[in-house]
């Protein structure tokens, strides 16, 4: 079983900074590049192995901030996991494409911008839930095993009815999906189901950082090239209200944060767990789960009962 550190992985959906996707912003705002590679640098140097990034974080950014930051790095000391799928037109119009040859053409792309020989990880970034998976032509994802590009493949799921199809399907080896304190539905649909094959990846661990101490008291305010500033208010004031209901965990060892993300790496059904990280007091933050270790099991009934389920247009 992998140590913590180890499962602690660092997510760059923030390195692309502001980023418009279809006249929506679909980014975290302004980015400090060299804060960023500081970042990456600092986690290097305390074991965080696994970095997690996709060509579509501002059409390239932020795998080529992770580039620059790995050129010092020999390229044993950590994995890569990047995604694919999401492209724009000539006219800026953006669509999804997993066909083969692009595919190939991405991948060729991204191994240009990180700097690197091999992806570890290629994953199909959030397809629709209903995909074909069956009936995918895995001739070129073998190709580029057998080459070298990649390692392992799988998927970004948008949402937990699409991964638990992946499952069913068996495809991949890898599935990425959202798993935090407040959104619990991948540990009632999904681990259970899971061949022993699979890797889970958590994404948003920290509930897109409403799990934070500030929004404990205060009501947040996004920046307008933020993408949480367009969240539907109904989703917005129930993960506030739902972080509130958790108010307990700030009484422990580095706050609400650290406890929620403790939560996360510490269980069993989680492989990686890749918190946004933008700058090097982030990372130190993140550590600390690592440094305190698991929750009491008493805490981590108490995060269940206070927060029993997710809201009825969540689900499925």
């Amino acid at each position: 079983m992998k140590t913590e550190t180890a499962k602690l992985g660092f997510g760059t959906w923030q390195f692309g900074g502001e980023n418009l996707i279809a006249g929506q912003h679909k980014g975290w705002g302004y980015i400090d590049d060299k804060e960023a590679i500081q970042a990456v640098h600092l986690a290097l140097d305390h074991g965080i192995q696994f970095f997690d990034t996709a060509d579509s974080y501002g059409e390239g950014k932020s795998e080529e901030i992770l580039g620059k930051a790995f050129q010092s790095y020999p390229s044993g000391n950590f994995l890569v996991c990047t995604k694919f799928g999401n492209r724009k037109d000539n006219q800026g119009n953006s669509f999804q494409d997993f066909s083969p040859e692009w595919l190939e053409k991405a991948v060729t792309n991204s191994l240009e911008r990180l700097n690197i020989d091999c992806i570890d990880v290629l994953l199909f970034h959030s397809p629709p839930d209903n995909f074909d998976w069956k009936n995918y032509d895995k001739f070129i994802l073998e190709r580029l095993k057998q080459k070298g590009y990649i390692k392992e493949y799988g998927v970004s799921s948008k949402t937990i009815k699409g991964a638990l199809k992946v499952a069913e399907d068996k495809f991949g080896s890898t599935i990425e999906a959202i798993f935090n304190a407040l959104d619990r539905r991948a540990e009632e649909y999904l681990f259970n189901n899971l061949d022993h094959e699979y890797q889970f990846i958590a994404r948003v661990p920290l509930a897109s950082g409403f799990l934070k101490q500030k929004y404990l008291y205060q009501t947040p305010e996004f920046a307008e090239n933020d993408w949480r500033y367009y969240l539907p208010e109904r989703d917005k004031n129930w993960l506030l209200e739902s972080a509130r209901k958790l108010a307990f965990l700030d009484e422990f060892p580095g706050g609400i944060t650290v406890s929620a993300l403790r939560y996360v790496l510490y269980h069993s059904g989680v492989g990686v767990v890749i918190p946004g990280m933008r700058n090097p007091q982030q990372v130190k933050a993140n550590l600390q789960a690592v440094e305190f270790g698991a929750l009491d099991p008493e805490v981590v009934e108490k995060i269940k009962q206070a927060v029993s389920d997710v809201p009825a247009h969540w689900k499925f």
